[in-house]
């Protein structure tokens, strides 16, 4: 399955799976559960997988180290994604190795195809940790290096001094939260736009639209909103639980949404950042039922 779903060029002429299966979000009480989850996702063609180091990074290496050794997967075929996320980083840049190598050591990796930096909101003294995250795409420890939650005003803050562009922003967008300005600048950077709240609130997955397109395309919510932002051009990392809702992810690559429907979609944008929470509950519920199947 893993030549079904398309990739996106960045703009260091690397790859990446426009559809990713993220990590992190899970919560202390799902250990011993994502490690298993991995190995599907991986076994259904999933090749991009995104981590972060409250994201269980050791038992998702062990899932990588067994599924490499199996012969399931080349670790060239994997698109991993780590990320710098400890606060205390960004005012000592000399910590970011360490942290670094721990994420490495935890993945059983010893390249990650991408690094992210994790940036504190309104914060704009980052840009000495970047300068550090360069040099280990120097060193070849890392492939590219990317953002994730930056606003306008810190991507412009970043531009005048990088030596090594980000390839990725990764944010909060849906249909109730388009964040136009933000994509709109993101193109005209050519940086790749990545989404990891595709479905928004538990609000987002009744309205009445979406379930109306999801009758229409005999598709579900999920699917919908997942096919949208593929159509708009972006990488997207839908948290799931289950390996049904992983097989329905990747069934998003079978229909495309008329230009009217995603017009239609466009039109719901209420600029305000919806909690995901509440969907993420709805999704651990049925987890016990999901594996015992």
């Amino acid at each position: 399955m893993a030549d079904k779903i398309p990739y996106k060029t960045l703009n260091n002429f690397t790859k990446v799976p426009m559809l990713g299966f993220p990590t992190w979000g899970w919560g202390e009480t799902m250990q011993g559960v994502i490690g298993k989850t991995v190995k599907d996702a991986i076994d259904m063609g999933y090749r991009y997988i995104d981590t972060a180091p409250n994201g269980n990074e050791e038992e998702v290496g062990d899932a990588l180290y067994e599924k490499i050794m199996d012969g399931t997967v080349k670790r060239e075929d994997l698109y991993i994604v780590g990320k710098l996320w400890d606060p205390k980083v960004f005012h000592e840049p000399a910590l970011i190795k360490d942290s670094l190598l721990s994420t490495l050591r935890n993945l059983n990796l010893t390249y990650l195809d991408s690094y992210i930096l994790q940036c504190p909101e309104g914060d704009l003294q980052f840009v000495d940790t970047w300068h550090e995250m360069e040099k280990h795409v120097d060193n070849f420890v890392v492939k590219s290096i990317g953002l994730s939650n930056f606003n306008e005003k810190q991507i412009d803050h970043l531009y005048t001094s990088a030596r090594c562009l980000p390839v990725t922003n990764q944010f909060d967008c849906n249909p109730y939260l388009l964040q136009q300005e933000l994509c709109a600048l993101c193109r005209s950077k050519n940086l790749a736009v990545t989404v990891y709240n595709p479905f928004g609130s538990s609000s987002l997955l009744e309205d009445a639209t979406i379930e109306s397109l999801a009758q229409k395309y005999r598709k579900t919510p999920e699917q919908i909103l997942l096919r949208y932002q593929i159509q708009q051009g972006h990488v997207v990392i839908p948290i799931s639980f289950s390996k049904t809702k992983l097989k329905e992810n990747l069934d998003i690559f079978k229909f495309d949404l008329a230009k009217a429907d995603v017009a239609t979609l466009g039109k719901l944008d209420r600029n305000k950042q919806y909690t995901s929470l509440s969907a993420l509950s709805y999704e651990r519920t049925k987890l016990k039922v999901c594996f015992r199947q």
